[in-house]
């Protein structure tokens, strides 16, 4: 009988199997609103979870006490890529349904399993684990390359996908942080980076080494996967659902001059903002100023994206911008703070204020403010 070998890696990815257990049945089981997207992401936590099981199995050798656990399909890796995008895919745009095309995003995983029951039957040849079969030394190396190469893929993919909704939250919301997936964008360019940095793992041992490295030589890279896939979960999991009150994309990138038309709309859709302050309201958004002007939401997308060529984000907050600086100069608001004067404009959030503020004035409310006063004191 061989005893357990502890140490600080492997005991967190213990920990992480119990963590990450816990974050892929919460994804999968709990009714949520977006919950189609929130199994596909539960499914990716579990085969991380599979795969830190198989690592343990082998480095406490689970064979000695279970001869043949290593039959037990464990790897899935390149499932992780689809997964990954498809719930990515699912999450900015909820109207998307999973369709039988997207099964093709999983073929390749066909010829992983392949690859297992073929190490399955060497192993079970030569009567020895599957790990020390020459059909492991020499297809694992590969199955490992594609597997980056398909997760690095798809991640870029997956980001393109994230830009592109953040671009038109912009253009259908005021207020759109409570919607935003930056934190999703930084992660997953995380996870990415990760597996990148897989490759020199696998070319020096599979070079150098003869693909002969011991696991104690991956261990700082399981970990740091381990630790991402349960913060993308948890992330997911513990962050507010948000309904998006549009589910119509017009992703049609071609830029026309405006017409005379859409120019007199413009310009009355700026006395209208002016007149009825629409940009008061902290939940305003496409459809919603469409409805108070009787418009219909494409038209009024087009007048504010081709007559004054900005995004529906950019168009509203300039305005609530313009109000917090005329009460910055009056004072009669000297004893409200900056925050204070954000709520009353328009904005939700102090985050989103100081960001918007600083991306059209250049500088910080607060800076703003010291630099009136300056003036004033100068003057």
């Amino acid at each position: 009988m061989c005893e357990f070998n502890l140490n600080l890696f492997n005991l967190i990815i213990i920990a992480s199997v119990f963590i990450g257990t816990t974050f892929g049945l919460l994804l999968i089981l709990t009714r949520r609103i977006n919950k189609k997207a929130n199994v596909l992401l539960g499914i990716l936590t579990f085969i991380i979870v599979l795969w830190n099981i198989w690592i343990l199995s082998l480095d406490f050798q689970i064979t000695n006490y279970i001869p043949y656990f290593y039959l037990i399909p464990l790897n899935y890796s390149l499932a992780l890529g689809p997964l990954l995008y498809l719930y990515v895919k699912k999450t900015t745009n909820f109207s998307y349904h999973i369709s039988k095309k997207d099964i093709l995003h999983f073929l390749p995983l066909v010829i992983e399993l392949a690859v297992h029951l073929m190490i399955s039957r060497d192993a079970l040849a030569n009567n020895i684990i599957g790990v020390e079969t020459n059909t492991y030394l020499q297809l694992m190396p590969v199955i490992q390359f594609f597997a980056i190469v398909s997760i690095i893929t798809y991640s870029i993919y997956a980001l393109k996908k994230i830009k592109r909704y953040h671009t038109w939250l912009n253009k259908n919301y005021s207020n759109n942080d409570a919607y935003s997936l930056r934190w999703l964008y930084r992660l997953i360019i995380i996870f990415a980076i990760l597996w990148f940095l897989w490759t020199p793992y696998t070319i020096i041992d599979y070079v150098l080494f003869n693909f002969q490295l011991g696991l104690a030589d991956y261990y700082p890279i399981y970990v740091l996967l381990s630790i991402v896939t349960i913060w993308i979960s948890a992330e997911a999991f513990l962050r507010p659902e948000v309904i998006l009150l549009e589910t119509n994309r017009n992703n049609n990138n071609e830029k026309e001059k405006p017409s005379e038309e859409i120019l007199k709309k413009a310009s009355w859709l700026k006395e209208q903002m002016i007149t009825n302050r629409f940009y008061l309201n902290s939940e305003l958004t496409l459809k919603s100023l469409a409805e108070n002007l009787d418009m219909h939401p494409n038209i009024l997308s087009k007048v504010i994206n081709d007559g004054l060529d900005k995004n529906f984000s950019d168009f509203i907050n300039e305005y609530r911008v313009n109000a917090i600086i005329k009460k910055m100069n009056s004072d009669d608001y000297d004893h409200i703070t900056l925050l204070g004067l954000s709520f009353e404009c328009g904005f939700n959030s102090k985050t989103t204020f100081n960001r918007v503020f600083k991306n059209i004035k250049g500088v910080t409310p607060l800076q703003y403010k010291k630099s009136i006063k300056n003036n004033a004191g100068h003057s």
